[in-house]
């Protein structure tokens, strides 16, 4: 048995197969659009949290620096008041014990202050100095007072801030750092007598000129002051300290670039990813790259100088974008950003979530709707099937079987024409019976159909042939005047009536033509001054015959200057053409030409009236010539 073709099953089961398909494709449509709006769902929620994200980690990491800031001015505060006391002879031999000479010009913290014991005043611990000059009464007294402050502040703030040091311009540093694996051995130990850290980024940036305001400001990544290897990377915050006008030091924390990437907020939410860039164009922390810790200046990616195309992308970012906070997508990216500032150390922090996490994440959605529609597809597909085959076929076969009986009563006999091959297709017997019964009436039909398809031809080409007579001119093919008037009435309501001209040809001693050459040869030189004239003007130009031996044109100019010389050129090329009027001798034959400029609101019996007095002008001096009109006004 041979499987049937689609033309060859029921209608019951092609409708099945049809309602599926468009069904189908409903799901589809349903599909594709719950995908997009997932998808913007997605985005949006995305953007919400990234940007939230990226408030919390500058936030958190500004309230870093914002406690280091109240430290800083609760150090300076009890300073000032410790300095308010005066200095004494006392001062000056305690200081002496603390601070001893190193027999090399300078003077280093004794080691009591670092590994802890009992002082004057009272017990000190994780303090390190380094004095350079031999200091007068006052500065002795202004160390020792930096010293109780930095110990009694520094201990008040461990262990958010690691470090609490005072620092003057004589290059004298005061250090609290108690949980330094180095010990501060630099300072206390092996700092060089001529240590000078004046030129320092620290030491600048806390100097009356460089910071005016005198307030707490912060360096870039630098290397730390006695690392020479270039592994140890921090950033330090220094609140100057000025007496009566007078710069007398700067108090100072150190943050270790190491303390500021442990922080857990870095981590980010899921499938995204924390970067920190500095002002300067340098990578602090990008997870997908070097974690910034403890490396060295090669591992310490300089976005300014890197030839990674994905981290220019993201220098070229921040430049760009750095002014002011960010959320939306980066292109060069390929992610979706939400960027801050942080405010005292100038970083940005960037939240980044990859375009394919997304993606991904409405793709899983179009699955489980994919997974849904194509479930219930199957269950509408049986439902309609059982549905057509008793409300459809069924009532559809005996109605075939009717209609072939009718056949045969109308046609006594056997129903030579019915195909018993036509399988179960329903509609295709019933329309093959019909067909017998109305074969006759067809060819009827047809016949008749025919003759008012001939008619209906013939009337369409004599309409069409009506319509060419009523708006062109027989001889010349031209725009008659009636087409010209309609043409240009509506390019002066759709153009720029300033730069419009109308011309006015006149074929100068036309009648002398006709009366010497007869009137066939004048109707040559008409349509032979048409085709010329035709040819030389722009193929945006309006061009007709208006009448007799007058022409029309409108044409386009930006100034009176070019359209005098467009006319001209055309008067000159009509009037250059030689003509054989009678077969054999050649003639010149020239024409006249009135120029009317449109205006706003001009109208064309203004610009006819124009251009008409203006061609009456040019025949009245002598033909062969152009004249410009005066503006007619209605």
């Amino acid at each position: 048995m041979a499987l049937q073709g689609p033309r060859n099953r029921s209608i019951a089961a092609r409708a099945t197969l049809l309602l599926s398909l468009v069904i189908g494709l409903i799901f589809v449509a349903a599909g594709v659009s719950v995908y997009f709006d997932i998808r913007e769902q997605t985005l949006s929620q995305t953007l919400v949290q990234l940007d939230s994200y990226s408030g919390q980690v500058s936030a958190l990491q500004e309230s870093r620096f914002a406690r280091l800031g109240a430290a800083h001015r609760n150090a300076r505060a009890l300073l000032l008041a410790e300095l308010a006391s005066g200095d004494s002879n006392e001062n000056a031999r305690l200081f002496n014990r603390l601070f001893p000479s190193d027999g090399r010009g300078a003077r280093r913290s004794i080691d009591l202050l670092f590994d802890g014991g009992q002082t004057p005043f009272g017990f000190v611990r994780g303090v390190g100095a380094f004095v350079r000059a031999e200091p007068d009464m006052q500065e002795k007294s202004l160390l020792l007072a930096a010293t109780r402050v930095a110990h009694a502040v520094g201990e008040g703030v461990r262990p958010d801030l690691k470090s609490l040091y005072f620092f003057t311009p004589d290059n004298a540093l005061i250090m609290f750092a108690p949980d330094r694996k180095d010990q501060l051995r630099f300072y206390r130990k092996t700092a060089p007598p001529s240590l000078d850290f004046q030129g320092e980024t620290f030491a600048r940036i806390s100097t009356p000129q460089a910071n005016p305001r005198r307030e707490t400001r912060c360096t870039p990544l630098v290397h730390i002051l006695y690392d020479r290897t270039g592994r140890t990377w921090t950033t330090g915050c220094m609140t100057p300290v000025d007496v009566g006008g007078r710069h007398i030091g700067t108090w100072g924390t150190s943050l270790l670039l190491e303390d500021l990437l442990g922080a857990t907020e870095l981590d980010g939410p899921p499938g995204a990813d924390v970067v920190l860039v500095s002002t300067e164009g340098m990578l602090i922390r990008h997870p997908r790259y070097t974690r910034q810790s403890r490396a060295g200046a090669e591992k310490l990616l300089d976005l300014t100088a890197t030839r990674d195309p994905a981290l220019q992308a993201l220098w070229a970012f921040v430049q760009r974008h750095g002014s002011a906070p960010f959320v939306g997508r980066a292109r060069g990216l390929h992610a979706y950003v939400a960027m801050r500032r942080i405010p005292t150390p100038g970083w940005y922090v960037m939240v980044m979530q990859d375009e394919s996490v997304l993606r991904a994440a409405a793709t899983r959605a179009l699955i489980r709707v994919g997974i849904t529609a194509a479930l219930c597809l199957v269950i509408q597909a049986v439902v309609v099937a059982l549905l057509l085959r008793r409300y459809v076929r069924q009532p559809l076969k005996r109605l075939a079987e009717q209609t072939r009986d009718l056949t045969s009563r109308i046609e006594p006999g056997p129903v030579a024409d019915f195909d018993d091959d036509l399988g179960g297709d329903e509609v295709q017997r019933l329309a093959h019976d019909f067909a017998v019964m109305s074969t006759r009436l067809t060819e009827a039909h047809e016949g008749l159909e025919r003759q008012v398809a001939k008619r209906t031809e013939q009337l369409r080409e004599a309409n069409a042939e009506l319509a060419r007579l009523a708006d062109f001119d027989a001889l010349t093919s031209l725009p008659n005047r009636r087409r010209m008037i309609r043409d240009i009435e509506a390019r002066l309501a759709s153009s720029d009536a300033s730069s419009l001209y109308m011309l006015l040809l006149d074929i100068d001693f036309f009648k002398h033509v006709n009366d010497t050459y007869g009137h066939l040869a004048g109707d040559r030189l008409l349509a032979d001054v048409a085709a010329d004239a035709r040819a030389v003007l722009h193929p945006d130009d309006l061009f007709g015959r208006i009448g007799g031996e007058e022409f029309m044109a409108m044409i386009e100019a930006e100034s009176l200057g070019e359209a005098w010389e467009r006319t001209e050129h055309l008067r000159e090329t009509l009037a250059g053409r030689r003509r054989k009027l009678d077969g054999s001798s050649d003639v010149a034959v020239t024409v006249s030409i009135g120029i009317a400029a449109a205006f706003p609101g001009a109208s064309f019996s203004a610009l006819y009236a124009t251009a008409d007095a203006a061609l009456y002008d040019a025949k009245r001096n002598g033909r062969n010539q152009c004249s410009f009109g005066d503006a007619v006004v209605d």
